[in-house]
């Protein structure tokens, strides 16, 4: 099989993300929630200590730290912590529940702190289609009300939506409404491909006819959105966004020195790790397999950089089915956690993915 001449986009050496899941304690009850959040916080979650312990790494290896949960406002430290990351030069975004804990007050404190980005949560343009999902009335308001003092505070905002069968519909009308609230803060519109783990096992996924129509959707407005517009857990886009372009009359070289800003080669494990709130380290927050060590007995640049169980998931030349015969299989490699959820095997076929690959295709980025 031919290939096209390219870097493979390893991220060996160091994340570019880090997710840590500070609290998996949260008000709401979201259902699609990854973490099973429940209302209490859990006894053994990492103190402020190991905390600070988690930052001095992250630090070393030079990622960017994103502060997750649960609701990580629940936790009494964590402007404490914010602020002792961003000392040591930490870039840090947060994505907070919109639960009245994230007041207005709050929103400014980010600012002040030199929080990058804040993430807030939109599943629909009204609040009943919101709040339905979200689990909790009133959430939609409390949404709406912090890009609002985002803006005030002029704090950057990625607003953070999952598609599932039931949200599909809502997307174009959000997206007219994102569109108001273009000015800043909103920089980004990250739409996240349902991974059914957790409570979202329990929902309903897109085919993957509709999610070919998404990308193509996605495609069209990217060109004219006033924000970036991404895909999360859904890295066949890049497969689409690659025919796009070539289809354009764009030549294989100048797409291949895209690759690092279009995001190529980055997936769970791969460019992304996650830290749960007990200090376990996964491949990603939906993919919570293989386990590869904990932050108490290991430092996370270790673990990161060493696990035999990592270096054999960003192997895309073991990947099964249709994904480990696609010509794009290094930069894009499919959804792991999808596969994982679905098949209970982390190396299958992304199920979402509709593109048949061609024998004897030329591999990208081998």
């Amino acid at each position: 099989m031919g290939h096209v001449t390219a870097p493979r986009y390893l991220y060996e050496a160091a994340p570019l993300n880090v997710y840590w899941e500070v609290t998996r304690a949260c008000d709401l009850a979201c259902q699609h929630c990854r973490a099973d959040a429940m209302p209490q916080r859990h006894p053994l979650e990492l103190t402020t200590e190991e905390g600070q312990a988690l930052l001095r790494d992250v630090c070393t290896l030079g990622s960017h730290l994103i502060l997750t949960g649960g609701d990580p406002m629940q936790r009494d430290d964590l402007f404490a912590l914010i602020a002792y990351g961003r000392r040591l030069g930490l870039t840090i975004s947060i994505t907070p529940s919109t639960t009245p804990r994230l007041t207005r007050a709050a929103v400014h404190r980010f600012r002040e702190l030199g929080v990058a980005t804040m993430g807030v949560s939109l599943d629909g343009p009204t609040p009943e289609a919101h709040d339905a999902f979200r689990g909790v009335p009133g959430t939609f308001a409390v949404s709406v009300q912090a890009l609002r003092w985002a803006r005030e505070a002029r704090l950057p905002v990625q607003v953070n939506t999952t598609v599932t069968k039931e949200t599909l519909a809502h997307l174009p009308a959000l997206y007219r409404r994102l569109r108001e609230e273009a000015a800043p803060p909103v920089r980004r519109w990250s739409l996240f491909l349902l991974v059914p783990v957790g409570r979202g096992a329990l929902l309903q996924s897109p085919t993957a006819e509709e999610v070919e129509a998404l990308f193509a959707w996605v495609y069209a407005i990217a060109a004219e959105a006033p924000f970036h517009v991404s895909t999360v857990e859904a890295p066949h886009f890049r497969r689409y966004w690659i025919e796009q372009q070539l289809a354009a009359g764009v030549a294989p070289e100048a797409i291949l020195q895209r690759g690092r800003s279009r995001g190529f080669g980055i997936r769970d494990g791969n460019g992304v790790i996650f830290v749960s709130h007990t200090g376990d380290v996964y491949p990603a927050g939906f993919l919570p397999f293989p386990w590869l060590g904990n932050v108490r007995e290991r430092p996370l640049s270790e673990i990161y950089r060493t696990s035999p169980r990592l270096q054999a998931l960003r192997d895309m030349d073991r990947l099964q089915g249709k994904c480990g015969q696609c010509a794009f299989r290094w930069i894009c490699g499919g959804s792991r956690a999808r596969a994982y959820a679905l098949t209970g095997d982390p190396m299958a076929s992304d199920p979402f993915c509709l593109y048949h690959p061609a024998p004897g295709a030329p591999v990208w980025g081998a």
